[in-house]
């Protein structure tokens, strides 16, 4: 009891002179300044020291703080101390909980802290009951249709190494479950489960925002989802169904490998890149692209009677994404290298044999409620990579990665959401080696130029060597809440050699302030009202050579889609949807003249790119004509193959009148689908 006391009153004292010190590092400065609501207990963590601060309790004698590595697991006394607040030497990436001593009774005070906010750590020790009771209810909070699909609320779910046969878990809106594992095998669980009840008629098309990566399951899984998931480096070991009865619009798997077989159901479109089945079964596809997979997979095929499969045997040139660890008793981050004219998984044989590097998580900046752009510049600057974590965070100016070999990533769809008085975006990359992106949401806001820039206009230094690679990364415009919302340029990637893997940039469709422009009307009470609009421009220019899209997904943008100017660009498996409600012929036109702007554009000057899988839907309630879904210039070095699209709409009068360019028929009410094989012929 002595050698605690000492111990706090050494905290209180380092705790006194931190709160009278006139500058601090990173963004302690303003967490120490900032208000607590009552009940609240909160953590920040800078490089070897953290800062645990509690809301105080009035009458409260003493306090008691206790740690633990999981949630649910065993507490552990660090310190007593009369002050609410404590200075953490160890054991930084813990859950803290507090407990006061108020007329000698003890209360606790608020949730346990960590500075993975919003976060449930899991070990094998846990009390599982109360493991599986808290999983339960963060998804039935998230999994409610329209709301889920908009709430504020961000969940991650860590599991240490080991064995949870018991556990089912549950996979919500903006839920990301890591296995903190060295290799898929060294985390099991029982159960996967996505909700068929999203939508009605098990309907999966807003099925959006949730990922799983790096554990094993024993029994058979169905992940039903659309845009913006993933599952990377999985392990089933049973069978996986990629839909339920209803429509689902499409998913991502890479680097995972099934023991059974892979179902796809009614998924409209699919990604696979590297990985390993049994057997992929038929499925009513529009759109299905494997690149470095092997098992029983389909046969490359373009056509009504055959399917609509495409199939490269290596994926040419790739990076997994980076991944969380808990290993030789730390957290940290693994960060695999770029491979060329890879098949299957690349964790087959262990850590060991994979292509990387780790970084401890010392090394990493992570964001907390009291960060600004400032705050994280300031720490990305001194040399910090930076992890965001399963929050929403509000950006005043751009988050600027100016050093190579930067790591960013998020945990949890950790949200970066860009303030109304920020018109230069979210994040802005320099030219420089090796910076790698991976597991971003952001948001739009009032008018932002862009939302990402990666590089640096009229700059070609090649990185061919040691390229930035971008993984799961979502720009979201519109359909929070009705606020007029826009952006010119979502993604600029003017940087030679990027490597893009999985990206959904999205133009909302539904919800709110999903208009083409504001719109003033008055209601049944006379009352006026307004329709905020989210235009957006382009959803990715890029101006870059050498550039690599796998898994490249953008929908409902006014202008083009894409709009590719660089030299030797690579796209394999596209998607997209025309806008909505389109106005009027006259607000949609083509800067060549041509009706409707095109999904995917490639610049006239551009002498070699080539792209392969591509699918464009129609989905326009308004009369109006789309020329050209896809727009090339016409010559050898252009390689466009399996291209089609679809009329989704069907009971309207718009129509596409080409598959690209002046070629390959179209669709319309009386037409449901076209095809062209390759291009040019």
């Amino acid at each position: 009891m002595k050698r605690l006391a000492i111990a706090a009153l050494i905290c209180s004292v380092l705790a006194c002179m931190l709160l009278g010190a006139c500058t601090l590092g990173g963004g302690w400065s303003a967490f120490l300044g900032e208000e607590l609501a009552e009940g609240e207990v909160r953590l920040s963590v800078e490089g070897d020291s953290g800062y645990l601060r509690w809301a105080e309790v009035a009458g409260a004698t003493e306090y008691s703080v206790t740690h633990s590595p999981t949630r649910f697991g065993s507490y552990s006394v660090v310190a007593k101390t009369g002050e609410p607040r404590l200075l953490v030497r160890e054991d930084l990436y813990d859950y803290f909980k507090v407990t006061a001593l108020v007329d000698g009774k003890p209360v606790e005070v608020g949730e346990p802290a960590s500075v993975f906010c919003h976060t449930l750590v899991i070990g094998e020790g846990d009390n599982m009951e109360a493991v599986q009771a808290r999983i339960d209810e963060v998804h039935a909070r998230l999994e409610k249709g329209s709301s889920g699909q908009f709430s504020s609320e961000r969940f991650a779910i860590f599991l240490l190494p080991g064995s949870y046969p018991s556990l089912t878990v549950r996979v919500g809106y903006y839920t990301s479950v890591h296995g903190l594992g060295a290799n898929p095998a060294d985390v099991t669980v029982g159960a996967l489960y996505v909700s068929d009840q999203v939508l009605s008629n098990q309907n999966a098309t807003c099925t959006f925002w949730r990922s799983v990566e790096n554990f094993t399951v024993t029994g058979d899984v169905t992940f039903a989802v659309s845009q913006a998931t993933s599952m990377r480096r999985m392990n089933f070991l049973g069978g996986l169904r990629l839909s339920y009865s209803g429509w689902s619009s499409g998913g991502f798997l890479a680097n995972s490998r099934v023991a059974g077989n892979v179902e796809p159901g009614s998924q409209q479109q699919w990604m696979s890149r590297n990985d390993e089945w049994t057997r992929w079964t038929s499925g009513g596809s529009h759109n299905y692209v494997f690149s470095g997979c092997t098992g029983s997979i389909p046969a490359d095929a373009w056509s009504e009677r055959a399917g609509r499969v495409t199939v490269l045997e290596e994926t040419e040139k790739m990076a997994e994404k980076p991944f969380l660890t808990y290993t030789e008793g730390e957290y940290r981050v693994f960060v695999p290298e770029v491979c060329e004219g890879t098949s299957g998984v690349t964790w087959g044989s262990g850590i060991d044999a994979e292509a990387g590097y780790f970084l401890p998580l010392s090394d990493f900046y992570i964001m907390s409620g009291h960060d600004t752009a400032s705050s994280v510049n300031r720490a990305l600057d001194g040399g910090k990579h930076l992890l965001i974590p399963a929050d929403v965070f509000s950006l005043e100016a751009p988050i600027s990665v100016k050093n190579a070999k930067t790591v960013v990533m998020g945990v949890g769809y950790g949200t970066l959401t860009i303030a109304d008085t920020n018109a230069e975006g979210a994040l802005c990359v320099a030219d420089v080696d090796g910076v790698r992106l991976a597991d971003l949401l952001i948001d739009a806001g009032a008018y932002s130029k862009s939302m990402v820039v990666v590089g640096e206009a009229g700059r070609h230094t090649s990185h061919a060597s040691d390229p930035t690679v971008i993984s799961d990364l979502y720009l979201r415009i519109g359909g929070k809440e009705n606020v007029h919302t826009e952006t010119e340029n979502a993604l600029i990637l003017y940087s030679d050699d990027v490597l893009g893997d999985n990206f959904w940039l999205w133009r909302a469709d539904h919800s709110r302030g999903v208009a083409w422009e504001d719109t003033e009307y008055e209601d049944e009470e006379g009352n006026l009202r307004v329709d905020y609009g989210n235009p957006v421009k382009t959803g990715i220019l890029v101006e870059g050579d050498r550039v690599s899209a796998y898994a490249l997904m953008v929908e409902h943008c006014e202008g083009y889609q894409t709009d590719w100017r660089g030299e030797e660009g690579l796209v394999v498996m596209y998607q997209s949807e025309t806008p909505y409600r389109v106005p009027s012929q006259e607000s949609w036109m083509s800067p060549n003249g041509k009706k409707g702007c095109a999904s995917y554009r490639v610049a006239e000057d551009v002498t070699k790119h080539r792209a392969y899988g591509i699918g464009i839907y129609l989905v326009n309630y308004s009369d109006v004509v789309l020329d050209s879904a896809i727009e090339v210039p016409e010559r050898e070095g252009i390689s466009m193959n399996h291209l089609v699209i679809c009329d989704f709409t069907q009971t309207s009068m718009s129509s596409i009148t080409n598959v690209i360019n002046d070629y390959g028929g179209g669709v319309s009410p009386t037409t449901f689908r076209a095809l062209v094989e390759k291009y040019p012929m």
